[in-house]
């Protein structure tokens, strides 16, 4: 079967060789995704998230276009893709660092760690509320396969496994409620020892307290012979 030739955006047909600039200045106008931010954060937390997107996307179209001084070679869409992969794929393969591992579902196949965090496994998130007018047969789809990502989050872990999800998130200026991803509950991960009972929780202050206090112990010394 033939290749994918040409793909949309933004109402535009493009050429998969197409030029990666025009391309990114295009899809970061369809999604909007700057008018997001100022709705989404206050001003200030907008104004630096913006100016990251845009720092990111114009490196990537130099990168496009030859590089700074444009004397290099120029890309497309497709192979400046697969270059940031390969970049993102070399970075610390030959280390092993001490250190917390950031990770998306979609990126953690076919990996295993000691410990696990899935961060904000609540409806909106886990799974994505999506767009509430699709027709039903497309969401029951979107729904059963953002299923299999939390089913692949939670079989990353080897010795252990933490879900955590927030009972109210502030959005701009304003506080909403938040419920539990519904896999939780189909996956039975709210039966058991494991869960935390109301009197055992603790404040994210008192949380913050008890890490500090983890940091300032002394660590062990070993002694020689």
């Amino acid at each position: 079967m033939a290749g994918r030739t040409h793909f949309g955006c933004g109402g535009h047909a493009y050429e998969v060789g197409a030029n990666a600039a025009q391309v990114l200045d295009d899809l970061m106008a369809t999604i909007g995704y700057e008018a997001y931010l100022y709705d989404a954060f206050d001003e200030r937390q907008a104004q630096s998230k913006w100016q990251n997107v845009l720092e990111f996307t114009t490196w990537l179209k130099e990168r496009g276009c030859g590089g700074r001084d444009g004397n290099g070679e120029e890309k497309n869409l497709l192979e400046l893709t697969q270059m940031v992969a390969l970049m993102s794929m070399l970075e610390g393969k030959d280390e092993e660092p001490d250190a917390v591992r950031m990770s998306t579902l979609h990126a953690s196949k076919g990996l295993e760690y000691p410990h696990v965090f899935l961060i904000g496994v609540e409806e909106g998130i886990l799974p994505h509320k999506g767009d509430p007018d699709a027709p039903a047969d497309s969401i029951a789809a979107r729904i059963e396969e953002e299923r299999r990502l939390m089913y692949v989050g939670i079989t990353r872990a080897q010795r252990s496994l933490h879900i955590t999800w927030c009972k109210r998130r502030k959005r701009a200026r304003e506080y909403t409620a938040g419920d539990s991803s519904r896999f939780i509950k189909e996956m039975r991960l709210d039966i058991g020892d494991a869960v935390p009972r109301e009197e055992e929780r603790i404040t994210p202050q008192n949380r913050l307290a008890n890490l500090k206090a983890l940091l300032q112990k002394p660590r062990p010394t070993l002694n020689g012979d």
